[in-house]
């Protein structure tokens, strides 16, 4: 059996792989690609982290998360066009979308007002800007439930098959 690590500035990567309780050989073997070597490279950054290693690492630490983290931290394209997704509970997502959805329904009409004659004032521009916003955080929200959701899959907690 392999042995815990005692380092303290641990990258999230070796983070994950212990919060569901695998050494690097357990997780060398659930992987079943890449070495305990590689891995433990991988772990401290000597070795450059590709796509397919997180997508494997997040499936067999039944960690979704770790995707997300590597597009907005480690990938040169996805560090400027993927939002960095926060964990949360059920509820608290549930109510920011509500709450997401409310805020641009009472917009909606400003916006079709605004939209309607295919030009911006200045004036509009910020309201417009605003609704933007908005927009975004809803999506955050929906990307978030889906992370949320792929969780509960991974942990068995829902049907994986229902999620595709």
């Amino acid at each position: 059996m392999g042995r815990r690590s005692v380092k303290e500035d641990k990258s999230i990567y070796m983070q994950a792989r212990e919060a569901c309780g695998m050494t690097r050989e357990e997780a060398s073997e659930a992987i079943d690609c890449i070495t305990p070597s590689r891995l433990e490279k991988l772990e401290n950054g000597r070795t450059t982290m590709q796509p397919e290693d997180v997508m494997l690492m997040a499936k067999a630490y039944r960690e979704p998360y770790l995707c997300n983290y590597y597009c907005t931290h480690e990938c040169a394209i996805g560090k400027n066009t993927v939002h960095e997704i926060e964990a949360k509970e059920l509820p608290q997502i549930a109510i920011e979308m509500v709450n997401g959805i409310s805020r641009l329904d009472d917009r909606k009409e400003m916006i079709l007002a605004i939209a309607e004659d295919g030009k911006l004032s200045e004036d509009e521009y910020k309201v417009f800007n605003e609704f933007r916003k908005q927009l975004n955080r809803l999506v955050e929200s929906a990307e978030t439930l889906d992370l949320w959701v792929r969780k509960a899959a991974a942990e068995g907690k829902v049907n994986s098959e229902d999620i595709k």
